[in-house]
Order: C-alpha cells, then structure tokens, then sequence
C-alpha cells in the first residue's frame, strides 16, 4: 500500500450483520487521478417523497447537482449540464442530439421511468452515451390507475360528486355502464398491459389484445385472444392503449380508427397523448359516436385551450398514472442501484442501447461497499 494512501474502516452493524465501508481520505483523492462522478438531477419526482435515495447516492461518494424544476431555458442548467458525467432525466427533458452535443462530458443518462420517447437512443448511442431506465417499477401503479379511470368514467363518479356538492341529487335519473363481462381491448401487452388485463380478467371481461411482441405464454396462460389492432377496434367495450410511443404510433387512434369503434365504447389512454388525435377524439365525442374518454395523457401538457377541456363525457388527469408512493420509492431505488451499478464499473440491468457501454474508468474508490451503497 503505497505511503500516501490510509483507509479508515467503520463497521456498521444489521442485526446480526455486520458490513464495512472503507473511505478513501482526502490527500489519497488529492493524489490520485480519481474524481467523484457528477451527476445533475433533473427528474422532478425522483426522491421527492424520501430523501433516503438522494442521501444513498451522496453517501456512496457521488457529486449531486440537484437540478430539479429546472431546464434547459435556464442557462445555470445548460452551464451545470456541461460538466456533469450522467442526467438522471424525467418526462421533461429531451435528450437529443443537440444537448448531447451541448454537453459532451455526458456519459450515460438514466431515466426516472419506463418512457423513453423523451430521449433519442440513436443519436446517445452514436455519441457512446449509455442510457437506462426502470422498467416494470410503475405497473401497478399505472394499471390501477388506469381502472380507476374506467371505473369513474363508466359510473360518472365525477358527475355525481360535483353534482351533490352543488345541491343536485341525481339519484335514477343517470345510468352507468357495468364492467363485467364487456370485451376489453388492450393495444400493448407489456408489463403495464398485462398487469391491466390481469384486473380485466378480474372483472369477467373477455381480453383481447393486439401487440407485435406478443406474449405468447401469458396469453395462453390467461386466456388472452390476439387479433390485430382494427378488429379490436370494432369489438371491444373498452380500449385501452399502454403501447410506447414511437414516430411510427403517432396519432394511432385517429379518425379512421375511432370510426372503427363502437358508439357505446369509452376509450383509454395512460400511456402517451401523441398515440391520440384529439381534435378527431373530440369531433367524435360530441356527435356522439363514441361513448366517452378517459385520458391521464395529452399531447400538450398542460392542455391549455384544447378543446378536448370542453368535450362532453370525458375525464381527465394531469400524467399522474405513474406516481404513488410505492411506485416512486421503486423507480428511485431503481435508479440509483443502476447509477451505482454503472459507476462500479459495470453494464446497469435495464441499458436499452448495450453497444454505447463503455466501463466507467474511475469506479467509487472503494466508497461503495455493501452497507451504504447497496441499502435496500
């Protein structure tokens, strides 16, 4: 061990376990060429209900620029971007070219979420920048979220609610629409599609589904029929769209494919607004030709002045399919193990463009060891 360099142990015990962390002091860092790993924060909900996830990447050795609120319209933003080696992005930031080109000390970016409609992998793969993402940690969430819409929507919960607080009394004189035993179609039998057609099948419904990667032992194993997108159109009660969207989805439920829809149909969107075109969903929706929406994402968010405010039999939330406790606590812990995972040295679990990993050269120093660095 050379002179300069001395380790300090602290021993930490869990019940019955005991782990070590070992630090590297300051004159080593000083005489070393290792730096800690900068990372700007710009995901908006990342560690916002805890503070455990934010304290764990600062306990590891990890340099935070906490970044969150704030964009790429604000130059302190544009200026910290430069000097950072990784963004832990959200639903806000695109990631292209462009800002890659920006910011070329930029060598991974990990993203709050599954989507990844907001960052451009072809342009991070061309430039070596790494991305991940949290798969999976929000699809409970969003599939809850997504019956809780229907449920509201076929009952007209909302109505009833303003309609009491303001002195009306309904009672008989509105009819809802009973979810049992209807055709749910589902476009997207990913983690979230299946977990929604899990809820489906709990109702009695008959699932129908349309994806190009189609799940073949869990549809057989529940029952599942796989027709393409246009016959479930035209045979569901319900559709409900959880597919990614990507240029080749943009607009896929527009004017033809509405028309294909039944007249006592409600349709659902929890995954992207650009899958909807809403000036053709509100035309419909007027004239009555399809029985209502229910739509937690928009186009343009917020909706300002879009007409779909004021399109009869409709409910709206502001992109909140996503967020509950547990699904926060996942996708934060997701991130970090993989921000960690990454800094170590090794190729992070969820990486969706494997051929830009690149080990990162510096590592932790040793800061990383079990108790503080791999915390449940």
């Amino acid at each position: 061990m050379q002179n300069h360099i001395l380790y300090t142990e602290l021993i930490a015990t869990r019940g019955s376990r005991v782990s070590f962390i070992f630090t590297a002091l300051d004159d080593w860092m000083k005489g070393s060429n290792m730096t800690a790993m900068r990372v700007l924060i710009e995901a908006r909900p990342f560690a916002r209900f805890g503070a455990g996830h934010m304290e764990r990447l600062r306990d590891c050795g990890f340099e935070l620029i906490d970044m969150r609120g704030s964009g790429v319209e604000e130059p302190a933003f544009m200026e910290a971007l430069k000097q950072v080696d990784l963004v832990l992005s959200g639903n806000d930031l695109v990631v292209d070219g462009n800002l890659l080109d920006a910011a070329p000390n930029i060598r991974a970016v990990c993203k709050l979420g599954v989507g990844l409609d907001m960052i451009d992998i072809n342009a991070a793969t061309a430039r070596g920048v790494l991305v991940f993402h949290t798969p999976g940690a929000n699809d409970q969430a969003v599939a809850d979220h997504t019956f809780a819409l229907i449920l509201s929507l076929a009952r007209q919960i909302v109505r009833f609610h303003t309609g009491v607080l303001s002195g009306l009394w309904e009672h008989t004189t509105v009819l809802g629409m009973e979810i049992a035993q209807k055709t749910f179609g589902i476009v997207g039998l990913g983690s979230i599609g299946r977990n929604v057609a899990l809820r489906a099948k709990g109702f009695g419904c008959s699932v129908v589904a349309s994806d190009p990667y189609w799940p073949e032992a869990f549809a057989n194993e529940h029952k599942i029929e796989r027709v393409e997108l246009d016959q479930l159109l035209r045979v569901s009660d319900i559709v409900s769209l959880h597919c990614p969207f990507v240029p080749s989805s943009y607009k896929l439920i527009g004017e033809r494919e509405l028309s294909l829809m039944k007249p006592t149909a409600i349709l659902v969107n929890t995954a992207r607004g650009e899958l909807v075109d809403e000036t053709a969903l509100c035309r419909f929706l007027k004239e009555g030709r399809i029985a209502g929406a229910a739509l937690d994402v928009l186009e343009n968010e917020p909706p300002k002045g879009s007409p779909i405010l004021s399109a009869p039999n409709v409910i709206l939330s502001p992109h909140t399919a996503a967020f509950t406790l547990e699904s926060m606590d996942k996708m934060s812990k997701g991130c970090v193990d993989q921000i960690i995972e990454y800094a170590e040295g090794g190729l992070p679990r969820h990486a969706v463009n494997r051929e830009a990993f690149q080990p990162y050269g510096t590592g932790l120093a040793g800061v990383c060891m079990e108790s503080a660095c791999n915390a449940n």
